[in-house]
């Protein structure tokens, strides 16, 4: 703690401000299964996810009355170079994206304890605010098959 020449006892320690931060996620999930036959299963997904979030604008208090020119006071602390601007932070903070995936397979019992497994699966997303990462809008497609065997 420093007193100005005025006597006025000033803290120079930390300075905070509150911001809310919102945000909405949706998932919309159905899922199918089929048996083919006795030893044939068939089964499908449709995903639908959708998220927002933001950061209400960051609003610091003025603390240009509170920094301290140790030219006047000895031993006080020069902020006069900080930087209290916030911006971009609710820019940088914003997300926004919507994914869709399909997914198709089948498992098929080639002995009781031997099954054979197929499936694909394609998303899209969409990304319409950057996040972190940057723009990340694209689609992938996976397919895979394989044998589960049971004990």
């Amino acid at each position: 703690m420093f007193r100005d020449p005025v006597g006025d006892a000033r803290h120079y320690g930390s300075m905070y401000t509150m911001a809310d931060y919102k945000s909405k996620v949706h998932n919309i999930y159905f899922n199918a299964n089929y048996a083919a036959t006795e030893k044939m299963r068939l089964f499908g997904t449709v995903t639908y996810n959708m998220a927002e979030a933001a950061l209400d604008e960051v609003l610091m208090p003025d603390v240009s009355d509170r920094l301290v020119n140790p030219a006047i006071i000895p031993g006080g602390v020069d902020l006069t170079h900080a930087n209290f601007d916030f911006e971009g932070m609710p820019a940088y903070s914003d997300f926004d994206y919507k994914m869709l995936s399909f997914q198709l397979g089948l498992s098929y019992k080639i002995t009781p304890t031997l099954t054979f497994t197929a499936d694909g699966k394609y998303a899209d997303l969409t990304d319409d605010a950057g996040y972190v990462f940057g723009n990340e809008t694209g689609s992938f497609y996976v397919i895979r098959s394989g044998f589960k065997v049971d004990f």
